[in-house]
């Protein structure tokens, strides 16, 4: 042990995690990490009163680890980017029904344009027809 009588590792060479500690080091979601152990994906043992005990390696072993470059990684390290990336994706897929209900009505109105388009043009024939037909004898002898 490297503290004395904390019994615990710098964070830098700790080697065994909790779910948070291992989230932000890979920079998931700790609902990712746990859905990976339960899955069995990742090994990990059970931690009392609740929780996950995570070996670094195995961590490293299914996650690659996350550059400390940007505060942009920070944010996501810290939880805020899974919660954000959550909302916007349900923004997404509103939006993408939204367009898609557009598009059908916009099919719809179409079809039913070119129907009623169709229909004027037939009935505009019938009365040009109409005026066209020869008259009949009482209406050439009378003049009407």
């Amino acid at each position: 042990m490297l503290e004395g009588d904390t019994g615990k590792m710098s964070d830098v060479t700790q080697t065994i995690l909790t779910a948070g500690e291992a989230a932000k080091l890979v920079g998931k979601s700790v609902p990712t990490i746990t859905r990976s152990i339960k899955s069995g994906k990742l090994s990990a043992s059970p931690r009392k009163p609740k929780g996950w005990n995570i070996d670094r390696s195995e961590l490293f072993r299914v996650f690659e680890p996350v550059k400390h470059e940007t505060n942009e990684v920070a944010s996501v390290l810290e939880g805020n980017a899974p919660i954000k990336d959550n909302v916007l994706q349900v923004k997404v897929d509103v939006m993408e029904q939204r367009l898609t209900d557009a598009q059908a009505t916009i099919e719809d109105l179409r079809s039913r344009l070119d129907a009623e388009s169709t229909e004027r043009r037939q009935l505009t024939a019938q009365l040009t027809d109409q005026r066209d037909k020869p008259r009949g004898l009482w209406a050439r002898l009378t003049g009407a």
